[in-house]
């Protein structure tokens, strides 16, 4: 012990009550502002302080090359994810730089908050209609519902641990889809963060774009409820006790930490400057950093512009793959061949439900793995990569998707045949862009002329967009082109007059 550097603490346990605090010591510590996650606030409301070598609970994985054991790369996982609208998000250590993998919300934790405030005069107004038994019930159930949430200016959450880290000690930060943008904002806008960031274009184009649409909806809020300053009321933790026991973990997490990710909104300024410090990417354009990595972007057919990375260094080839979709129906395909030739593959949302959850061979894949393409292996090596080869060939992922699409047509349809009217929330560009080819078909097929309205502060660019980027597309969609044809039907729709585009709900011509 005499040639080594003892830490110690110390923790007053009758003192510490990490769950009515923000974890002031957690953010304070000088080791985990270097980037090593030493301070666990653990379930039973301890605090317990961790060495670098130590193991159990905290989320860091030293991850070793097959090859070589000098080849050692440091992956930390801050957030798991949550499907396409709340991506993983991960740090990556290569030859000495510190990599951020994404930079999302976790759009699922608005939940908490009241779409409307339900004021005493709203109820005694509601009380002096006269509503049938089954109604007062419904009636009464809505406000017991609105009352359980938070009536108060929504803030947004970041991924867990995200605002532990020192900005000023990430190197490059990668975006591997739209969804995986949406917090970068409130990076860029912190003191100290010169890092460099790379997305495709189509990525970034279609990012800033949401993150505006983002900005006009929580203005709707702002003028609601007026402005805030400090922090909010709904942030003590007399007030986050009121809460039901579901809603209080999707505010402090599990674990009781991730209040402190909680922030207000970013501005449109903000998201201007953002856009600003991201250097844009086509597939496969090379990239590189200090001269010492290089960095591709490839399709991963989730989205229209999304992607997976490889990262070359001179030690080692690494290639990090997001949320992939094997069988897209408008982005360009998932590129296999990009996966060839890396010593380390990081399996990030690679599995997608359908694929190869079915298979039992597969339910306990690591969500980070490692292959050297050098490395002798065994039949039964040979064997898994076979399996594997037919699971990602297999269009059952696909086949689900459009059979979706088809019942949500098919029951938009009726309802019209009956008389009445379809609202269909959607926040994913591929299935607005699917559900804007089907209806009309349906439509046709059942001899009705409907018209349909696209409501969205940036309707108007996000369709206008989508048919100037060939590049980004499949093949089919390409073909099109060079046959003179748009590449989606939407434009003809429009200029038809079957299909409206209004910034919002209280436009003149809508009303």
């Amino acid at each position: 012990m005499a040639d080594q550097l003892t830490r110690i603490a110390i923790v007053t346990s009758n003192r510490c009550k990490p769950k009515k605090c923000r974890q002031e010591c957690k953010k304070s510590c000088p080791v985990v502002k270097t980037g090593f996650l030493i301070v666990i606030i653990e379930i039973n409301g301890l605090v317990k302080i961790l060495g670098d070598d130590s193991e159990g609970e905290l989320k860091t994985l030293i991850v070793f090359s097959l090859n070589h054991e000098s080849c050692k790369s440091l992956f930390t996982c801050l957030s798991k994810g949550s499907g396409f609208h709340f991506p993983p998000c991960h740090i990556l250590d290569v030859s000495g730089f510190r990599i951020l993998l994404d930079c999302p919300l976790d759009l699922s934790a608005l939940t908490i908050f009241s779409p409307v405030s339900p004021s005493p005069k709203m109820e005694e107004e509601e009380q002096t209609y006269d509503f049938a038994v089954n109604n007062c019930l419904d009636m009464r159930k809505r406000q017991k519902i609105l009352k359980s949430l938070i009536c108060a200016q929504p803030w947004y959450k970041t991924p867990n641990n995200l605002h532990l880290w020192d900005p000023s000690s990430i190197d490059l930060v990668l975006i591997s889809s739209t969804m995986g943008m949406l917090a970068l904002p409130f990076l860029t806008q912190t003191k100290g963060f010169s890092a460099k960031i790379y997305a495709t274009e189509a990525t970034t184009r279609l990012g800033q774009l949401m993150m505006e649409d983002l900005v006009l909806m929580h203005n709707e809020f702002q003028h609601f409820y007026g402005s805030d300053s400090g922090s909010p009321q709904w942030m003590s933790w007399e007030e986050l006790e009121l809460l039901s026991p579901a809603l209080r973990q999707v505010a402090l997490g599990k674990d009781g930490t991730e209040l402190g990710g909680w922030l207000p909104l970013y501005r449109s300024a903000d998201v201007e400057d953002c856009v600003k410090k991201v250097q844009t990417l086509k597939y496969a354009e090379e990239a590189w950093y200090n001269g010492t990595l290089l960095i591709k972007a490839f399709s991963s057919g989730l989205e229209i512009g999304s992607c997976n990375w490889t990262i070359n260094s001179p030690k080692r080839n690494v290639a990090y793959i997001s949320g992939s979709k094997f069988h897209p129906v408008h982005a360009m395909e998932f590129d296999y061949h990009a996966l060839r030739g890396n010593d380390l593959i990081l399996y990030s949302d690679f599995s997608p439900e359908g694929v190869l959850t079915n298979d039992e061979h597969y339910n306990n894949f690591p969500a980070s793995t490692t292959y050297n393409s050098s490395t002798p292996r065994d039949c039964s090596a040979d064997n898994d990569d076979r399996i594997l080869k037919e699971c990602l060939l297999r269009n059952d992922e696909s086949l689900e998707e459009r059979e979706k699409v088809a019942f949500i047509c098919s029951c938009a349809v009726d309802s019209v045949k009956a008389g009445g009217s379809v609202i269909i929330p959607l926040n994913q560009l591929g299935i607005v862009l699917q559900l804007l080819e089907q209806i009309p078909v349906y439509l046709e097929s059942s001899a009705m002329k409907v018209p349909i309205y696209v409501i969205s502060s940036v309707a108007a660019e996000l369709l206008a967009f989508t048919n100037i980027i060939p590049e980004w597309l499949c093949k089919e969609r390409q073909e099109k082109l060079f046959s003179g044809e748009p590449l989606f039907s939407h434009l003809e729709l429009m200029k038809g007059e079957k299909l409206y585009v209004f910034p919002d709900v209280n436009s003149p011509e809508l009303l």
